[in-house]
C-alpha cells in the first residue's frame, strides 16, 4: 500500500521547480523525517507530502539539514533499517534517486550485469534513460567499475 501511495504522490503532486531554499522549512522537515524513522512511521502522510511536493533543491537542503542535525545521512539511516522491508525500501529508493539519479541507475545496471542473463532492471534503465542521461550513467559506470558498459 505504501508503494502505491508513494508512486501516486510522486507522479500526481505539484512540485515547485525553483531554486529557492527555505532553511527553516528544511530543518523542520528534516526533524519530521527523523521522527518518522524513529517511530517507524514510513507511511506517514507527512513523509509522503515532503518527498512528493518539495523541489529537488529544497529536498537537498532538507537532506543536508538531516545529515547535519542527526550525524547520519537520511539515506544511510534508512539503509541500516531496510533489511528487505518494502515499507522502508520504497522511500529509501526514492531518496537515493532524488540525491543522485545517475548513481542510482548505475547501481541498478551494475547489479543487473553481475547476475547472469537479462534482468528487468537492466532493460528498464536502458529503455527509460536512453534519450535522457544514459551517456552520463555509462561514464559513471566506467568510473566506478573500470569496465566500459
Amino acid at each position: 500500500m505504501l508503494l502505491v501511495q508513494l508512486l501516486v504522490a510522486l507522479v500526481s503532486a505539484f512540485r515547485y521547480d525553483g531554486m529557492e531554499i527555505n532553511a527553516r522549512q528544511a530543518k523542520s522537515e528534516a526533524d519530521a523525517l527523523h521522527n518518522a524513522i524513529k517511530e517507524k512511521a514510513f507511511s506517514h502522510e507527512e513523509v509522503l507530502r515532503i518527498v512528493s511536493t518539495r523541489s529537488k533543491t529544497q529536498l537537498m537542503a532538507t537532506f543536508n539539514s538531516y545529515r547535519h542535525d542527526h550525524a547520519i545521512s537520511l539515506s544511510k539511516n534508512l539503509q541500516t533499517r531496510e533489511s528487505g522491508d518494502h515499507y522502508i525500501e520504497a522511500p529509501h529508493t526514492t531518496i537515493k534517486c532524488i540525491n543522485d539519479s545517475n548513481k542510482y541507475f548505475e547501481k541498478v545496471l551494475r547489479n543487473a550485469i553481475k547476475r547472469l542473463g537479462i534482468d528487468d532492471g537492466l532493460t528498464r534503465v536502458i529503455v527509460t534513460r536512453a534519450e535522457k542521461d544514459l551517456k552520463d550513467i555509462k561514464e559513471l559506470y566506467y568510473q566506478r567499475n573500470s569496465v566500459p558498459l
